[in-house]
């Protein structure tokens, strides 16, 4: 994630999330380019907002923004799509919305909140990756869009159910991706984590996993090629996926497992273990670009990372793990040693690690296939040995 400063005298670091600067007080906003969080200000006359740099190109807040405060967007009125002869009123984000939350319920608007907070970050970094990124209005056969459902009763925090409502699970249709309100509730998901014995299950996580199976449609599944070739990687998925699930919550994950999958959940079914590396390969890329961004260097071997002259050239750094020229060696070795002291970090405030996962020579292999799907480099994978998986 980039860092964003206000253009004020105090220069104030602005967070992704920011709706306004702490130090001057003025709204802050992502626009329709979805890449950069920055300062408007605001014309008294019309109640609209413009950039200091550009005045003659008005703004306004996003419907959810100035209503329900659950985003930070604001919509460019000089570039929208008009959808039926009417105005935009939805920010980029919020535009591949097709069910919110029912808000008549106050308590659902917090947790709305945290849905899209989640939402855009996972948004913004496809959207570093230049991958497809188009709505239900945009693409009628293979736009993404996102129902926000709850079917439990948030006051008790999602245990006696709604009357009427019919049961809602979290996962990816075609296009559509379902997430579960109660996601957005730390007692609800703590209690589903440790049922279901999971190591790290957080709400950013759900996305990335539910749109990694959207990927594979999007990347994977419309190519014979690059089909055949990611089922010498992660598995014939023509298996029975019902047969697969009902398996694996009977007998549970393999001894083994750890050698071969990145989680207990992706040796279930070939689906879903692209779908869990897909969601650690954003992750991975994440982090080390957010670390990148704030200076944050260093090494359990004394050796900083650091980008020879070449790349410094080559590569912007404000966008380097998102690059198609970045190895995913390079990515995935200095993660390696990143998140030892990211785990390392946390353990000093007593919590958890950050990062409980390791990182085998198979599920590097894996994110290397996923790395090479995302920049349209996989002819490459055909001189990798797929022994080892």
């Amino acid at each position: 994630m980039k860092t964003f400063k206000c253009n004020c005298t105090d220069q104030l670091i602005l967070f992704f999330e920011s709706s306004h600067c702490l130090a001057c007080g003025r709204t802050v906003g992502i626009d329709d380019e979805f890449d950069q969080v920055e300062p408007y200000e605001i014309d008294e006359q019309s109640g609209l907002f413009y950039k200091a740099e550009a005045p003659e190109v008005f703004y306004k807040k996003c419907d959810n923004n100035a209503q329900y405060h659950v985003c930070n967007g604001m919509v460019n009125l000089d570039t929208f799509i008009p959808v039926a002869d009417k105005d935009e009123v939805l920010c980029f984000s919020c535009r591949f919305n097709e069910t919110v939350p029912d808000l008549s319920i106050v308590e659902h608007i917090p947790l709305w909140k945290k849905m899209e907070t989640a939402k855009r970050r996972a948004l913004y970094t496809l959207k570093s990756l230049s991958l497809p990124l188009n709505t239900t209005i945009q693409e009628p056969e293979s736009g993404l869009s996102f129902d926000f459902i709850a079917d439990r009763n948030v006051s008790d925090h999602f245990v006696s159910p709604i009357i009427g409502q019919d049961v809602v699970f979290t996962g990816h249709d075609c296009g559509h991706i379902t997430i579960n309100l109660a996601e957005a509730d730390d007692v609800a998901r703590s209690q589903a984590k440790i049922a279901m014995g999971e190591r790290y299950r957080t709400l950013l996580g759900h996305f990335r996993h539910e749109l990694g199976h959207y990927y594979f449609d999007q990347l994977i599944a419309n190519s014979p090629k690059k089909h055949a070739l990611c089922k010498q990687y992660f598995g014939d998925d023509e298996l029975d996926y019902q047969q697969a699930l009902d398996t694996h919550y009977k007998q549970g994950a393999p001894a083994n497992w750890h050698e071969t999958f990145i989680s207990e959940y992706a040796t279930m079914h070939p689906y879903e273990d692209w779908a869990e590396t897909w969601a650690h390969y954003m992750h991975i890329i994440d982090t080390l670009e957010t670390a990148k961004n704030f200076s944050i260097t260093g090494s359990t071997t004394g050796n900083e990372f650091e980008l020879d002259e070449a790349d410094e050239l080559r590569l912007p750094q404000s966008a380097y793990y998102f690059n198609s020229q970045t190895s995913i060696d390079a990515i995935l070795d200095t993660w390696m040693e990143f998140s030892i002291i990211l785990n390392s970090l946390n353990r000093s405030m007593g919590l958890a690690d950050a990062y409980p996962f390791v990182l085998t020579q198979a599920v590097r292999t894996k994110l290397s296939f996923i790395h090479h799907a995302i920049h349209n480099r996989l002819n490459l994978m055909s001189d990798l040995s797929i022994g080892k998986v």
